[in-house]
Parts: structure tokens; C-alpha cells; sequence
């Protein structure tokens, strides 16, 4: 069965690479069948983007490259909660920044609502890796499996000078999901 996760938000977030790093990680590193698709609207600093992962069994074949009904949903804007909440599976889970995200929107799925952007600067002094920091918690609440991978994926796709930082961008996601301060919301 095809797993869907959608990143989105908007341009600077970060969303494109950590398409590609849980790709990469789900690929080669975990040996699924993976397609990851992107799309942004320009590529100023502050557009729309989004970036699809699709994975299964290796021998399952996925028929379409984008999300249609996702398991996971990540939206670091209130515009990409507003525009693709209702793509999300009842069972599934949206995970909100609530930095940006002020009006969680009207679905089955569970919400797991945390100022991400605001609590990765707190922590890491930049917001920057705010992108990996929800990485991990995808992983974790996915349940994926993927910490070892994402750790390689990470090495080989961080920008240079910057692996050190995202690996604690990862930790730190990974922190937040088991210290349980992300509480899962119903808002239907």
C-alpha cells in the first residue's frame, strides 16, 4: 500500500530538500519504491511550495506521482492548511506550524499543532532547520522507521557547512515527539 505525505508551505521553508533528503532516505537507504514530486510558485522567498513523497513496497508500482488523499500532511503556512486539509485521509495526521498557522482547519484527520519555526529558533538560534526538525517528527509519527536513513540522507544532501546543525535539527525533532509535549488535536 502507497504511503502519501505532502510538505507544504512556502518558498525558503526548506520543503524541496526535505523532499528529497525522506526520499533518498525511503529509496535507498530503506529500500522502498519512491517517488517524490515538487512544485513552487516562483522561486522568491515567500511563494507557495510544496513538495509530494510517495513510497511503498519495492515491487509495488505507484501509479501517480502526486498526492491524492495523504497520510501525512505537513502545512508551515495557514495557506497551505487552508488549501489542502481536506486531502488528508480521515486516519490521517496534519502536523501544523502553529508559528504560522493560527486557524487549524475543519477535518477528521488529527492535528498535531506546535510553533515548530519559533521553537527551532528558541533551541538552535536559527529558524532555518526548522525544516528537519518536522522531518524527524514525520518519521516519528509515520512511524517510518527512518532515523539511520534520514542521519545519511541528511550528510549527503545538507548544504556543506551545514550538516552539523541539521543533525541537531533532527535530534531535536525527535526530542519533541518523545518528551510528548506535540499533543495530537481533533478539530471536526
Amino acid at each position: 500500500m502507497t504511503t502519501e505525505i505532502r510538505l507544504s508551505g512556502s518558498g525558503g521553508q526548506g520543503l524541496i530538500l526535505i523532499g528529497r533528503i525522506l526520499a533518498e532516505a525511503l529509496g535507498i537507504f530503506k529500500g522502498q519504491n519512491v517517488v517524490q514530486s515538487s512544485s513552487y510558485g516562483g522561486q522568491v522567498r515567500g511563494g507557495s511550495s510544496r513538495s509530494d513523497v510517495l513510497f511503498g513496497p519495492p515491487d509495488e508500482e505507484i501509479d501517480f506521482p502526486e498526492v491524492v488523499n495523504a497520510d501525512i500532511l505537513l502545512a508551515m503556512t495557514q495557506e497551505a492548511a487552508n488549501e489542502y486539509s481536506e486531502r488528508v485521509k480521515p486516519d490521517g495526521v496534519i502536523l501544523l506550524d502553529a508559528t504560522f498557522v493560527k486557524n487549524p482547519p475543519k477535518t477528521a484527520a488529527r492535528i498535531i499543532s506546535y510553533p515548530f519555526t519559533l521553537e527551532t529558533k528558541r533551541r538552535l538560534g536559527s529558524e532555518l532547520p526548522t525544516n528537519i526538525v518536522v522531518l524527524a517528527v514525520i518519521d516519528k509519527v509515520g512511524d517510518l522507521g527512518g532515523k539511520d536513513a534520514l542521519v545519511e540522507a541528511i550528510k549527503k544532501r545538507a548544504p556543506r557547512g551545514k550538516e552539523e546543525i541539521n543533525l541537531q535539527a533532527l535530534n531535536l525533532g525527535y526530542e519533541l515527539v518523545d518528551s510528548g509535549v506535540l499533543q495530537v488535536q481533533t478539530n471536526s
